[in-house]
C-alpha cells in the first residue's frame, strides 16, 4: 500500500506518496504520485517504471538513557521568553538542514528547503511540532537553539543548531545539558535525536555527549519522470 502524505504533498503542491519496503504495495499505483519516499530499516534496491531514484540517505536516530545532572547557569531561555525577530531562528533552522535531503536532492530547489524549514520553525513556535523551543541568548544574538516534543516519558528533538560564527565553543553541548536536565526533572527517561549517518560531524557529537545509535532508516527518494520542478 501506497500512503499518501498530506502535509508534504500540500506543502510541495505535488502528490507525495510513502511505501514501508518490506510491506507489499502495489506498483501500478505509484502512477498517481508525483513523488515516492520509500523506506526500510535494510537497504534495498527498488525499480519503478517511469520513476528516478533522485537521492539516498541513511537516517539514524541517537538515544540516550536520561539521569540527573547539575546544570550550571548559562544563558539559557524558553524562546517565549526572549524579544527577537524570528528572522534569527529562520537562519539557524538552515544551518540545522545543512545535511538535510529536501536540500540535497537537487530535484528540490533552495525556496523548498528554506520554505519547509522555515514552516517546521513556525509550527514549532506555535507548539504544533514541538513543545517548545530553547535559545542560547546573548549579546541579543540567538547562538543556537533546540526545538524538542514529549511523549509520555520519552522526548525527542527536532531542530537543534549553533550558528557557524559559534561552533566550536560547546554551545551545543550546553543546549542539550540544560534540555536533558529540563526533561530529567519532568520525568523523561529518554532522549532520542535523529540525524543523517552522513553527517559525520553531528554523530561524533552526539557520540560525545553518550548517544549511541539504536536504529537506522534507509530512505530515497523516487521522482516521476513526468514531474517537472
Amino acid at each position: 500500500m501506497i500512503k499518501k502524505l498530506d502535509w508534504d504533498s500540500a506543502f510541495f503542491d505535488l502528490k507525495v506518496g510513502e511505501i514501508n519496503f518490506e510491506t507489499p504495495f502495489n506498483k501500478n499505483e505509484v502512477v498517481d504520485f508525483d513523488l515516492i519516499y520509500a523506506l526500510s530499516e535494510n537497504d534495498f534496491s527498488l525499480g519503478l517504471e517511469n520513476f528516478s531514484n533522485s537521492f539516498s540517505e541513511v537516517k539514524v536516530f541517537f538515544l540516550k538513557d536520561l539521569v540527573a545532572n547539575n546544570s550550571v547557569n548559562q544563558p539559557i531561555f524558553k524562546y517565549s521568553e526572549i524579544d527577537v525577530e524570528t528572522e534569527q531562528l529562520y537562519q539557524l533552522a538552515y544551518e540545522s538542514g545543512k545535511s538535510s535531503r529536501f536540500l540535497l536532492d537537487t530535484r528540490f530547489n533552495s525556496i523548498h528547503f528554506k520554505n519547509l524549514y522555515k514552516a517546521w520553525i513556525d509550527n514549532s513556535i506555535n507548539r504544533k511540532f514541538a513543545d517548545d523551543i530553547l535559545v542560547y541568548f546573548e549579546d541579543n544574538i540567538i547562538k543556537g537553539f533546540v526545538s524538542y516534543k514529549i511523549n509520555d516519558h520519552a522526548a525527542s528533538v527536532g531542530l537543534i543548531a549553533v550558528s557557524s560564527a559559534n561552533q566550536g565553543k560547546g554551545i551545543g553541548a550546553k543546549l542539550l545539558n540544560y534540555l536533558e536536565f529540563l526533561l530529567h526533572s519532568a520525568g523523561v527517561s529518554q532522549l532520542s535525536i535523529p540525524t543523517q549517518l552522513s553527517n559525520i560531524q553531528a554523530c561524533s557529537f552526539y557520540t560525545k555527549q553518550g548517544y549511541s545509535i539504536r536504529n537506522k532508516i534507509y530512505i530515497k527518494h523516487f521522482w516521476n519522470n513526468d514531474t517537472i520542478q
